[in-house]
């Protein structure tokens, strides 16, 4: 059962390159390829290509600039 949750969720996970990622946060590809390589930025090969997980990429910007998740919506307290 949660081996078909966890292959639903990566198969509806947005795939991103070298290109997307640098123009996503900014930086130049030459820079992005670094980190890749580095380790320092989620990433994976596909054959000889990078690849990024856009939901791994915004947890780990998040994880980089500490900032905790807040609810949109304030939760109520007894």
């Amino acid at each position: 059962m949660r081996n078909q949750i966890e292959a639903r969720a990566f198969s509806q996970a947005v795939v991103l390159t070298v290109h997307d990622v640098a123009v996503y946060l900014r930086l130049s590809e030459a820079k992005v390829y670094r980190m890749a390589r580095e380790g320092s930025v989620p990433a994976f090969r596909l054959g000889r290509s990078w690849r990024f997980r856009k939901d791994l990429i915004d947890d780990w910007m998040l994880r980089e600039i500490g900032i905790k998740f807040r609810p949109a919506i304030p939760v109520a307290e007894d």
